[in-house]
């Protein structure tokens, strides 16, 4: 591997990775992952979930797919919502990402990608541009990783994180690594992370993390299960079974230097307190209720103004029976602000809500807060609030 690395130089390093696009024999076989062989996508999916959480993805974060290849797992970041940059030394690659992209748009209204040649030392981004940084057993091939280390903590934002899948520490020895290295004279580096974390800190990372998992499938009968979480019998196995598995293989996290800001695109840090006055009231038909609406943010995360679309807070109401049965879900949003500006943890807003009621009958609305393409407050904890409204003839 060493002498691989040493024979050439990084730019005869990128051609070597877009000969082996250019060159493959079944170009359908790469457009079909990660769902190409039953025996692969077990640990391509999993890998990918596991990014996925680690990430703390949120819908419109930019994301870099590094190493994207063909582009699948970058398809499935646009499907979640992201603005994704996919990059890759190889044009014949990223081509083939465009056509998976032009054959199977993302469903609803995801921001469309970019696809971004590496020449293997810089990438064509301005400084602290990108939120995200992932990367799918693509590392590994890199033959300059402290330069890479470097160039992407040099794009990330403060606070911003890059996770990677990759293999271990004796990767290159293993008979298939060889195999492709002579094959293919392809770069199967060895993932040391003493090395990597050396390299990042340089770059400005503050912190690495490395998951633990389990990943072949342990099956248990029912007895052994309910064995161990009651008594931990089986423990040893299964620990035995888990560093087996992290023996050859890392999944690891860098975290760059500086404050992270949390808003309202991420759906775990939000919770508020709703306060509606009057409790009841008394209308006609065809008029409209006017509630004064108190929202306190007691969560963690800083709320966006509803113009900032995505992640934008707004009030949310659902139309109930006088039983409490739904009649209307969503029944209506009040697109005007919660607030003109952010929210930050502990502060409050208080605004005049105007809901018309046609149809003569007794109801409760049902007051919630919603994050724009991110969630309803009540799906993460937050108490709604019921207003009992009588509308007569």
């Amino acid at each position: 591997m060493r002498e691989l690395i040493a024979s050439y130089s990084i730019e005869e390093h990128c051609r070597r990775a877009e000969t082996y696009f250019a060159r493959h024999p079944v170009p359908e076989e790469l457009h079909g992952k990660p769902l190409t062989r039953p025996s692969d996508a077990p640990d391509l999916l999993f890998s990918f979930a596991t990014l996925v959480r680690g990430l703390e993805l949120f819908p419109g974060a930019s994301v870099v797919d590094f190493g994207a290849g063909t582009c699948w797992a970058s398809h499935y970041l646009s499907q979640l919502g992201c603005r994704v940059i996919a990059v890759d030394p190889s044009t014949t690659a990223l081509d083939l990402g465009k056509e998976l992209y032009r054959q199977h748009p993302p469903f609803g209204d995801s921001p469309a990608p970019t696809f971004l040649p590496f020449d293997g030392r810089r990438l064509d981004l301005d400084d602290a541009s990108v939120d995200r940084i992932l990367c799918l057993d693509a590392f590994h091939h890199v033959p300059n990783p402290a330069e890479v280390i470097a160039e992407l903590g040099r794009v990330l934002v403060e606070g911003g994180i890059a996770g990677f899948a990759e293999p271990g520490p004796d990767h290159s020895r293993t008979p298939h690594s060889q195999a492709e290295m002579r094959r293919y004279r392809v770069v199967e580096n060895d993932i040391d992370l003493a090395e990597i974390w050396d390299a990042a800190r340089r770059a400005g990372f503050s912190d690495l993390r490395v998951a633990v998992f389990h990943r072949p499938l342990y099956l248990l009968d029912l007895e052994e299960f309910d064995a161990l979480l009651a008594e931990g019998a089986g423990s040893d196995r299964f620990s035995e079974r888990t560093r087996e598995t992290l023996a050859n293989e890392r999944i690891f996290f860098l975290y760059k230097s500086g404050e992270r800001h949390e808003d309202s695109r991420q759906a775990e840090g939000l919770h508020a307190r709703i306060e509606i006055e009057p409790a009841a009231l008394e209308v006609g038909a065809g008029e409209s209720v006017v509630a004064r609406v108190t929202v306190i943010n007691d969560g963690t995360a800083t709320w966006l103004p509803a113009s900032a679309g995505i992640g934008g807070v707004c009030l949310g109401c659902n139309l109930l029976d006088a039983h409490g049965e739904l009649l209307t879900a969503d029944y209506l949003w009040f697109r005007q602000p919660v607030s003109e500006g952010p929210v930050p943890p502990g502060e409050s807003a208080s605004f005049d809500a105007s809901l018309p009621m046609s149809e003569t009958g007794s109801y409760l609305l049902e007051f919630d807060l919603v994050s724009e393409q991110v969630s309803w407050f009540a799906v993460y904890g937050t108490r709604t609030v019921r207003l009992k409204v009588e509308v007569r003839g």
